[in-house]
């Protein structure tokens, strides 16, 4: 469901993008996502469309999310951690009936903001681009058939918190999908580091840059135990997908630009390929995989 078009759309305005410096300046941020000196020497407008093509990634694989879910362009769907506003302002565009959350308070970057100028550059309406926290979707007065999110729950330290205020803003038919990792396994995707096993916080004895990182400092080292326990205290009934690390590995093999972000991968991967046990990974349960994929309803 639109995961191919969601990238041409923004590629076709690179250049009204790359125009805006608020939005240039943002995407520019993120230099550190430049691999080799190979694309360190390139144009400033060759560095942005890459980088861009990175958030693009990320927000295909949010509208995948959608493409199994049964909804109309007409029913009220939610997305938690719009980020910059790629997902929201692309099915805006669409005529879907999306809002989303980016919070705008301290300490969230400038996300929400430009999330905004996005929408006012390619002419999207900002009506239900809204500045709250997870917890806070009950100030949008609003109830939803979908509510869905792509590695955003591993940033929410007051989880529990915030899956009962979502719960409670679901139709009575309404479900939530979520993608997010699994700390199960010690690796950090952010950072691309292996964490110390079943004590990720103390991955900090061996990296202590990490003690004054604000992102890390931010992130919620949830399992798929913890996310069980937590939906049921919820109310909420939560179902796991399977073959969520293989697909994700076989990216490896179609997309260049991820293979070279996740290298760390890419000798298990041939390991796993040549000895033929990839398939196996299709049957593999969430609780020892990672990413995991599930639905939450009300029980």
């Amino acid at each position: 469901m639109y995961q191919a078009s969601i990238v041409g759309f923004y590629l076709q305005k690179v250049d009204l993008l790359y125009a805006d410096l608020p939005f240039r300046q943002h995407i520019l941020k993120f230099k550190a996502l430049l691999h080799t000196d190979a694309y360190n020497q390139q144009s400033e407008k060759q560095q942005f469309e890459y980088l861009l093509k990175h958030y693009l990634e990320e927000a295909a694989l949010t509208i995948s999310l959608l493409s199994a879910e049964q909804f109309s362009k007409t029913d009220p769907i939610l997305e938690l951690g719009g980020g910059i506003g790629l997902s929201y302002a692309f099915l805006k565009t669409q005529g879907f009936n999306v809002h989303a959350l980016e919070p705008s308070d301290a300490g969230y970057g400038d996300y929400y903001d430009i999330g905004k100028r996005l929408c006012d550059l390619i002419g999207v309406s900002t009506e239900h681009w809204y500045p709250y926290l997870g917890k806070d979707v009950g100030k949008t007065n609003k109830k939803f058939k979908l509510i869905f999110s792509n590695n955003v729950l591993e940033h929410i330290l007051d989880l529990e918190t915030t899956l009962q205020a979502l719960g409670n803003v679901l139709l009575p038919a309404g479900r939530m999908i979520h993608n997010t990792v699994n700390y199960n396994i010690p690796y950090e995707p952010h950072y691309k580091i292996p964490l110390v096993p079943f004590f990720p916080k103390k991955t900090v004895w061996f990296k202590p840059s990490l003690k004054q990182d604000e992102l890390w400092q931010g992130l919620h080292f949830i399992t798929s135990g913890r996310l069980r326990k937590m939906s049921n205290r919820c109310g909420l009934k939560i179902v796991f997908e399977k073959g969520i690390l293989y697909r994700t590995l076989l990216r490896l093999d179609s997309d260049p630009e991820f293979a070279k972000r996740q290298a760390y991968f890419l000798p298990i991967y041939r390991i796993l390929k040549a000895t033929r046990l990839l398939q196996l990974l299709k049957y593999l349960p969430a609780s020892i995989a990672t990413p995991i994929r599930f639905t939450l309803e009300k029980a």
